[in-house]
């Protein structure tokens, strides 16, 4: 026999409706929070109501600094490789003599950055026999699978929004997604310069460094409990399961020198330090591991005849096959946001029961429940969210 409980306590309600409703609302709302991998890098901004759709907001830059529209800027970003010849330049740009007017005047480079609010939503219909006939508790079901359908949502919203990044690197000798894997050895030996590498993820350091972007403020502490290991504050890098596959088998050095570089998250992180997701630690970064991560699948270079490496692809050799390419995304502080309604919640749950009679309900048999939210995603300072383009192993 069926146990008809509400949801969560275990204990058959006796206030009515409303109370079974309460709970069904916590259902979602709970599901919804379950899981967010890329929401838990963004900043939270507000746009009052009756104030339009479009959110703007503006940043001076550094007078002191390159530009990052500057053509050395990709390569060395704000301060970083000046010359000396530069700096005494600029030393005597400033020089004042004896008696001089208004001279060595500056001004201030302003950049204003705007996204347009958008509305997402979607819902289930059910009649009033589900609630007649089954013996499951289905109500609750249908609010889960929606929280969890509007959090998916919300999560590839960001993960898109982020991958829109214009600060990016590929791996090997690639300048695009679409040279990913170009002229590659068809016997695989050179399969590895396409993948993520000990070296590749140094060099995406650098140009974070470089570029100032912020590293997590919050050290991950070692427990006592198992066999740990500490780590210094970190960039993190959001990864699918093929380039962690990848990682897990990374090495350096040579011969008995070799070593694995990647750190398995147990070694040095216990629950209440480590990020949704994090899987482990390499160099001065920590992987977050996200199921939802897109692949780009068959938009890397065509895959040469006789192909017999172990880069993934898509289609059939000798009939367009073309390499996939997966992203790691590195997600800075302040370096992205998202832009939420002020006085509307994250998410927000509707319900109308099969009983309520009207036009489109004339017999009251048909009910509802259904999400909906306003989201606009927004890079405040693109020079500080880097995407890395590379190969991985089929």
């Amino acid at each position: 026999m069926a146990v008809s409980n509400v949801y969560g306590n275990g204990i058959n309600s006796t206030a009515g409706a409303n109370t079974i409703v309460h709970f069904y609302d916590r259902a979602g709302i709970k599901a919804a929070n379950r899981v967010n991998v890329y929401g838990q890098f963004v900043s939270k901004k507000e746009m009052p109501t009756k104030m339009g759709k479009t959110f703007k907001i503006s940043k001076f830059l550094h007078m002191y600094d390159r530009a990052p529209n500057d053509a050395e800027f990709a390569a060395k970003g704000f301060m970083t490789s000046r010359t000396a010849d530069e700096v005494s330049l600029a030393l005597t740009n400033a020089s004042l003599s004896e008696g001089v007017g208004a001279v060595n005047k500056r001004s201030l480079q302003k950049i204003t950055v705007e996204t347009s609010l958008a509305r997402y939503g979607e819902m289930i219909d059910y009649t009033d026999e589900v609630d007649l006939f089954s013996e499951d508790y289905i109500q609750v079901k249908y609010r889960e699978e929606l929280g969890e359908l509007a959090n998916a949502r919300m999560e590839d919203l960001i993960q898109l929004d982020m991958l829109g990044t214009s600060t990016v690197m590929y791996s090997g000798s690639a300048t695009s997604k679409g040279t990913i894997g170009t002229s590659v050895a068809t016997d695989g030996s050179e399969d590895a310069n396409w993948k993520i590498s000990y070296d590749l993820v140094r060099k995406a350091v650098r140009k974070l460094t470089r570029n100032r972007a912020k590293k997590n403020t919050t050290l991950v502490t070692g427990s006592t409990k198992i066999d740990t290991r500490t780590i210094a504050a970190a960039y993190s890098a959001i990864i699918d399961s093929d380039i962690k596959n990848d990682l897990e088998n990374l090495t350096r050095g040579s011969s008995y020198e070799k070593e694995f570089v990647y750190v398995p998250v147990q070694k040095y992180g216990d629950a209440t330090s480590i990020a949704d997701g994090e899987c482990g630690s390499m160099y001065a970064v920590r992987f977050i591991e996200s199921e939802a991560a897109v692949v780009y699948a068959g938009k890397g270079a065509t895959v040469p005849a006789g192909y017999a490496g172990t880069l993934a692809y898509t289609g059939t050799i000798g009939s367009g096959a073309k390499f996939d390419v997966h992203a790691i995304l590195f997600p800075t502080e302040g370096a992205f946001a998202t832009v939420g309604l002020k006085g509307q919640g994250k998410i927000n749950f509707k319900a109308q029961d099969p009983s309520k009679i009207e036009l489109i309900n004339p017999y009251g048999t048909t009910g509802f429940f259904s999400y909906n939210f306003f989201y606009a995603g927004i890079i405040l300072e693109p020079e500080k969210l880097l995407a890395v383009y590379c190969g991985a192993s089929k």
